[in-house]
């Protein structure tokens, strides 16, 4: 059974989509981390929402003029709310369902300085997936250990299954992208330190409904890897459609 974002990537000459004001739309793309975000956030909220996929290669005019030209972007009763946290923020606090952030204001700013350090991971990611020389990648790899030690040794300090606890959270959901795709260094001949409590908490990652869902395997993920750093002008977006 198709799912609502397994839709057709919208580009440059497609036709603005017409919206209920009333109804959740998600610009959004399939493979985007950033996106992802929202999209775990949403279904874990359970809120009923649609997709329109972007071609971020070809961006369609009218999706360049009312955003910034990134996903992901949440539109709602006439208003139009982009970038992953803000989005993910307003969904939470707007939407019935279960809250994702924790209703401690402590715990949210500690959970919210440990994501500031997880973005040194992401970087760290980035160079490693992107850098040309070895010496490069090499610091990169240093730096990404270093900072997902910490990370890590966060998780193992809170003793539960989740950052946010025996259930997922938001901390969770806003991690999760990046560390699904880890295992896509492997299959670029970059192998990680053995980290057993990284390894479990993927394991129970991949058992909660919203990942069961919208996640995807390496394998995917590293198809998409080779268009996106190719060089070449156009992508195939739709290359999980069109199997």
């Amino acid at each position: 059974m198709s799912k609502v974002w397994d839709v057709p990537h919208l580009k440059t000459g497609s036709e603005r989509p017409v919206m209920d004001p009333d109804q959740v739309y998600v610009y959004n793309m399939r493979y985007c981390p950033y996106a992802q975000r929202a999209m775990l956030t949403l279904l874990a909220k359970k809120v009923d929402f649609k997709v329109f996929n972007i071609n971020l290669k070809q961006k369609p005019d009218w999706f360049v003029n009312e955003t910034f030209g990134k996903v992901p972007v949440l539109l709602y009763k006439g208003e139009i709310i982009p970038e992953s946290l803000i989005v993910s923020d307003y969904a939470d606090e707007l939407f019935p369902g279960p809250q994702q952030h924790p209703s401690d204001p402590t715990q949210k700013a500690k959970d919210r300085v440990l994501l500031e350090i997880f973005n040194r991971v992401i970087m760290s990611y980035y160079k490693l997936m992107l850098s040309k020389e070895e010496e490069a990648k090499e610091t990169a790899l240093k730096d990404f250990c270093k900072n997902l030690d910490v990370i890590t040794e966060d998780l193992k300090k809170r003793g539960s299954k989740f950052f946010c606890g025996e259930t997922p959270g938001m901390l969770d959901w806003m991690v999760w992208p990046w560390i699904e795709r880890f295992p896509v260094l492997e299959k670029l001949g970059i192998t990680m330190p053995e980290n057993a409590a990284l390894q479990q908490y993927m394991d129970n990652m991949w058992e909660t409904d919203p990942v069961k869902e919208y996640g995807l395997k390496p394998e995917v993920h590293y198809e998409f890897l080779k268009q996106y750093t190719s060089g070449q002008e156009e992508i195939d977006y739709d290359f999980m459609l069109n199997k």
